[in-house]
């Protein structure tokens, strides 16, 4: 490519990899902070709770972000080598199989680890080894994405149930406890019907954008734009403009943040360094493949169209109070020691 489109590529993935800090980061982290606390109790013996966090909410509301920013910023959770040659991973992140039975979870895991799996291994024996290996690679915390995957993909109560009897067992064997971190939509909302599960879980739904928020997406434009990407924003986002980003973006936060990318990027593209009206017109446009006369974001009547149209498939964020302004985080740490990998 030529070396400006290089700039701009380079340029545009020091902007999304920054973060847009919001109530919810601090929520996530009061219960983390529990989660590991739990850690240190489950040898004394004297609690059961915060063996679980159970993080729902709708696609593109922010889960994943949320979760690996966290993680990423706990200088405690990262790789390290050991003596026995096996790498420490305190962190296993990784997403629910599809299909998400039983074997493939476990398969999962290990194959996550680095660990070699025969394709015919059975349940009885893949569960027990990904235990064993959870405790030589001195894994502290499981990470499952997308985890309604495993709740879906049970056919009864009795699948559901043996579910949560795994995922209970993993939390409290008594020579390695390991906690876990589940996200995923709403059916994820299901493991905790059980009793143990309830009273062993702590939840967080992270809900929709509403027009409430308007203030709060004016702060988190202005944030991409000046503080992230550095340009110029030009003066157009009083009024309704953060109301039609709202119904555009269908109320997802990880939308909302993605569109201000992409009018950023627009604007490079054209060689501005002030991002206006168009820019985000444009970006709009991109995102939804509408037309002019469909854009919600110029058009007089912007709120008899369809909303919801730039609702992406996957996730950044989404917030609950007055974000406090936070200096960009670094960028996410590269997914680690799949295949023996760092």
């Amino acid at each position: 490519m030529p070396a400006e489109e290089n700039h701009i590529a380079d340029r545009m993935e020091a902007i999304c990899g920054m973060h847009v800090r919001t109530f919810r980061d601090a929520a996530f982290e009061s219960r983390f902070r529990k989660m590991k606390r739990s850690l240190v109790a489950h040898f004394t013996g004297h609690t059961k709770q915060h063996r679980m966090i159970i993080v729902t909410g709708e696609s593109h509301s922010g889960k994943t972000d949320l979760i690996n920013r966290c993680l990423d910023a706990d200088p405690g959770l990262a790789p390290y080598p050991t003596n026995d040659g096996y790498a420490a991973v305190p962190v296993l992140r990784m997403d629910s199989p599809s299909p998400a039975n039983m074997v493939n979870m476990a398969v999962e895991g290990l194959e996550t680890l680095g660990y070699p799996v025969k394709g015919s291994i059975r349940e009885k024996d893949a569960w027990p080894l990904f235990r064993n290996q959870l405790k030589r690679h001195r894994v502290l915390i499981i990470f499952i994405d997308e985890a309604q995957h495993a709740v879906n993909s049970t056919t009864n109560r009795a699948d559901l149930q043996r579910l949560r009897d795994t995922f209970k067992h993993v939390t409290q064997m008594k020579d390695w406890p390991v906690r876990l971190i589940l996200a995923g939509v709403t059916p994820l909302e299901r493991l905790r019907e059980d009793k143990q599960i309830r009273t062993r879980s702590i939840p967080m739904h992270l809900g929709e954008i509403t027009a409430a928020h308007a203030s709060h997406v004016r702060h988190w434009v202005q944030k991409v734009v000046e503080e992230h990407a550095g340009m110029r924003l030009d003066d157009f986002v009083g009024g309704d403009f953060p109301l039609r980003i709202i119904h555009g973006c269908g109320g997802c936060f990880g939308s909302i943040i993605q569109l201000s990318r992409m009018a950023v990027e627009d604007a490079l593209t054209v060689g501005k360094e002030i991002v206006d009206l168009s820019s985000f017109a444009n970006a709009y446009a991109t995102m939804t493949g509408c037309s002019k006369q469909e854009n919600i974001l110029t058009v007089p009547g912007w709120r008899s169209i369809k909303g919801a149209s730039a609702r992406a498939t996957h996730a950044k964020e989404q917030p609950e109070e007055v974000p406090s302004p936070a200096a960009p985080s670094r960028a996410t740490a590269p997914k680690a020691h799949r295949g023996g990998e760092r």
